[in-house]
């Protein structure tokens, strides 16, 4: 017999569900009655001395005190419960990033909630499914590039694979001043619009944008390489690797010397396992990826020189237990196979309608910078950009065309979508919340509108949203 979830229940009950949920007595009783577990938790978003390893210390934006914030790994199906409480100087939220949680839970400011304000507190409550990698973070201002930020896991019922180890890769950008990215910018420490690591003139109107720090560290789960502990291994282990990028403004092509990696799932959602040799991500997204634990030695991980402000750097270290040689090993690679979207196939599953005749499409063009702070969605700055009107249940397509000198990861809240262009070898299009339009390049993604509310869709360079490359699809 299949058991009958709370979301299940409610869906068939229809008003008396309703009731249900508007006391808490009752609504306990029903969690109780279907089994399922209310995992909580509680994030304080404070102003935090921190130290990335640099031995010098700057004021980060941290939840309980740490950046990244804590790791929230729970069950699918379970309720997940998170009260936060703003002890910054100005309002907060937390969106949690990919994960189609129901509009008033979705965390962003002046959209699908009033921002916390400080000395407030606010209770975020959702069923932790589908199963996948996700992400956590601010929704409000620069705070992301603060470093309030933090990986969440839901682990499914059923693994359908094994591994003998699990490590959590969390990627970010830091300009070390106070405060960290806006402080940088707001200083003149800025990139040029074409964003070669020129420096700027920083912002001449104060209610203007912010333009792009200069970011002069990276870190893999808030720690610069050196002062990042070594991911251990043993010779002959599968290990999962959970890779995250909230960066505010860089693309990684990451690469672990000496290993390939077989990537499982993109931004969560399964696909037919195919391995490369350096892996693209952008911000806002994650991937899966399995390594085989088959060539013992010291070996760096870091990223390729492809344009990212973070081409070349070692990031971290991957080291087989039993290793005592302070020495790095040599790569065995000259020449790489970089992730791209075609080679991917996805996978049948239930969490993800498929998509079927196309009922309504819209194209939009992406274009701005070149040294000013304003990005635009068909010429047009959020809040005026263009509302993307659609009914619920239909199949909707977005065709993108970038016509500016910087990539875009555009992320859209709420749902899942196919990506156009993917799945040519079983024909099934693997399904992503995020993904990176390059530059003077284009790119489509088609999904079904099956969340009701109003979801931002924006690009995910924090720089690139705030300064206008953002609208709003109502779904009504």
């Amino acid at each position: 017999m299949r058991k009958l979830t709370r979301r299940s229940f409610l869906k068939h009950a229809g008003i008396g569900g309703v009731f249900l949920l508007s006391s808490a007595s009752p609504f306990r009783l029903v969690e109780d009655v279907f089994s399922e577990e209310i995992r909580e938790v509680s994030l304080t978003a404070a102003v935090t001395p921190v130290d990335i390893g640099t031995g010098r210390t700057f004021m980060a934006w941290t939840y309980n005190g740490t950046a990244p914030g804590p790791e929230i790994r729970v069950k699918e199906g379970d309720t997940l419960r998170v009260t936060l409480r703003n002890n910054l100087p100005e309002g907060t939220t937390i969106h949690w990033h990919g994960l189609p949680v129901p509009n008033r839970m979705d965390g962003v400011p002046d959209v699908t909630q009033d921002p916390v304000q400080t000395g407030a507190s606010f209770i975020y409550e959702f069923e932790a499914t589908p199963p996948g990698t996700y992400v956590y973070h601010s929704h409000a201002s620069y705070q992301l590039d603060r470093g309030l930020y933090g990986a969440l896991i839901i682990e499914p019922k059923q693994e359908e694979r094994s591994y003998d180890r699990e490590y959590t890769l969390l990627l970010d950008d830091w300009a070390t001043v106070d405060g960290g990215g806006p402080e940088a910018s707001r200083q003149g420490r800025v990139r040029s619009g074409m964003g070669t690591g020129m420096m700027g003139s920083g912002q001449q109107d104060p209610e203007a944008p912010l333009l792009e720090p200069l970011y002069d560290e990276y870190t893999i789960n808030g720690k610069v390489f050196r002062a990042s502990p070594p991911f251990t291994v043993k010779r002959g282990e599968r290990v999962r690797l959970r890779i995250i990028n909230p960066s505010a403004a860089t693309l990684y092509t990451l690469r672990i010397a000496g290993h390939s990696l077989t990537v499982t799932h993109t931004d969560g959602r399964p696909v037919v396992p195919f391995t490369v040799d350096a892996l693209r991500v952008g911000m806002g997204e994650r991937y899966d990826a399995e390594l085989t634990a088959n060539n013992p030695g010291r070996w760096y991980i870091y990223t390729l020189r492809d344009g990212s402000p973070a081409g070349g750097r070692q990031l971290g270290s991957l080291v087989y237990q039993g290793i005592t040689a302070t020495s790095f090993n040599n790569d065995t690679l000259s020449r790489f196979r970089v992730s791209e979207y075609r080679l991917f196939d996805g996978v049948e599953e239930t969490y993800v309608m498929p998509v079927s005749t196309i009922d309504r499409a819209f194209r939009m063009t992406l274009s701005g910078g070149v040294m000013s702070p304003y990005w635009t969605i068909n010429g047009k700055v959020y809040p005026d950009t263009d509302t993307l009107s659609v009914i619920p249940g239909e199949s909707v397509r977005f065709e993108y065309s970038n016509l500016s000198m910087a990539s875009h990861p555009m992320h859209l809240h709420g749902h899942f979508f196919e990506v156009a262009g993917s799945g040519l070898s079983t024909g099934i299009r693997i399904r992503k919340d995020t993904l990176i339009i390059p530059s003077m390049g284009s790119g489509a993604i088609e999904f079904v509108a099956d969340n009701p509310g109003d979801w931002l869709h924006h690009c995910h360079n924090l720089y690139h949203h705030a300064g206008g490359m953002a609208n709003v699809m109502k779904v009504a």
